[in-house]
Parts: C-alpha cells; structure tokens; sequence
C-alpha cells in the first residue's frame, strides 16, 4: 500500500505557514486600525459646528488623472466612513461603519491580496487571501483565536480546526494518494489519523510520545490489526510501515 502519510503532513506544514501569514497580516490590519482610530486622520477634515446647514451640493468634475496619496470618503456629518491609502508601500482601502470603527479592510502586500472581515469590537473575525501557496480563508472567534482555516494548497485542499487556544486540533485533506483525517490533543501531538487510498483504508492510534501503538488496515490481501511491536498488520500482505501516518509538523513550522 503506498504511504499516505508524507503528503497529509505536508498539508499541516503549509496550513500551518498559512497561519503564519495571516498573523502577519494581521499585524498590519491592527495598525491601520490604530491610524484610522487616531485623531490624524479626522483632523484632516474641519469639523462642522452644531446645527450647521448643510453644506450646498458641489458640481462634478471630470479627470483623465487623479494622483493623490490618500482619498477619503466622508458622510453628510462629516464623518470618515472610507479612506483609500497606502502603507508601508501596500494600498489598503478600508470601510468604516457610522460609529468610525474599521470593518472591511481590502489590503496587497508582497504576499498577495487580503481581504478582512471585522465585527463590531473592532477584531478581525473572517480573513480572505491569496499567497503563492494558494488561496485561503480563516475564521476567528470573538476572542481572536484561530478556529477555522480552509485552503487549496499545490497538493489539494486542507481543512483546519482550531481549539479555544488556537491550537490546530483536526485536519482534514483531500490529496492525489485520497482524503485523510488526523486529529491532535491539547498540546498539539499528533493522536489519531484516518486514510484511504486506491489501495485501501487505514487507522493509526498514537500515543502521547507520538508513536503509533495501533494500525487498523484493510486493503486488497485483507484486513489486519497490528500492535505496537508487531513486524506486520497481516502476515504476507503489506508492512504495518507502509500504513503508519506520521503526522509530526517539523519543528518551526508551527
């Protein structure tokens, strides 16, 4: 039977550099935040006192060229609702609801385009991005954690799942070899995985050192069930080597 195992820890690995990208990206949203929050920008603007008329409709112009460094987008109050600029060499646009809080962030670095979602509180709750592993989408919790991640990597598809910490408890990928399923404890050690392939199916339980003590398999000269120990799942048929999933991420790549 061919080793699935390879290909499914690759799909952890770069779920796992997308994770780190879009903390980067993060990072970058949080401070167009505190710029867009400042009083920078509303100062820009002069502010209408109390009671003003409102201010007479202007006349529309036509330009083949408009260069500028910053556009902004204000209401009939004065307020900012959207502003278009450029940080750190990056165009970012950003929206902005009718209390001035950010709450849609269309951002290009060197990583490719991103698009944010945020909620009321001002934390980004939906990222959406293309980088050169792929495109992808993450979702956090109120608290900001991680909880779900969905990418379509050079391998195939990959979905993650995130605990209350962020830690990457289940992940599930469809690859040439056939979809597979692993599932990880609390300190992010890999427990449990799932596998079928043209040539069969197979199950591998792992201990807390994270070596497989189990191996359910069934392929075309059986089915078999070794035990930590045993040569061979089924005598005569294929290596219990050949099933075990190692779904250890290679340290750093977390």
């Amino acid at each position: 039977m061919n080793s699935y195992t390879p290909s499914l820890a690759e799909v952890e690995i770069r779920l796992a550099k997308l994770e780190r990208q879009n903390r980067r990206w993060k990072h970058l949203g949080l401070l167009f935040l505190l710029i867009a929050g400042s009083g920078f920008l509303l100062a820009q603007a002069p502010r209408k006192p109390p009671g003003a008329a409102p201010a007479p409709a202007t006349r529309t112009a036509s330009y083949d060229t408009l260069v500028v460094h910053r556009l902004e987008l204000r209401d009939k109050a004065g307020k900012l609702r959207g502003l278009w600029t450029v940080t750190h060499d990056d165009p970012l646009l950003a929206l902005l609801d009718a209390a001035g809080k950010s709450r849609v962030l269309l951002g290009v670095s060197a990583a490719g385009p991103k698009l944010w979602l945020i909620d009321a509180a001002e934390k980004p709750r939906a990222a959406l991005g293309v980088t050169t592993e792929g495109p992808g989408l993450s979702l956090t919790d109120p608290g900001g954690q991680r909880r779900a991640t969905l990418a379509v990597l050079p391998e195939g598809p990959g979905l993650g799942f995130g605990d209350t910490t962020g830690q990457l408890r289940a992940t599930l990928a469809v690859l040439p070899e056939g979809p597979g399923l692993a599932l990880r404890d609390s300190a992010g050690k890999s427990r449990a995985a799932l596998s079928l392939t043209p040539e069969g199916s197979g199950l591998v339980l792992v201990d807390a050192a994270e070596k497989p003590r189990a191996v359910l398999g069934v392929g075309a000269a059986g089915a078999g069930v070794a035990r930590s120990g045993e040569p061979a799942w089924c005598a005569g048929s294929l290596s219990r080597r050949k099933l075990t999933l190692k779904l250890r991420v290679r340290e750093g790549e977390r």
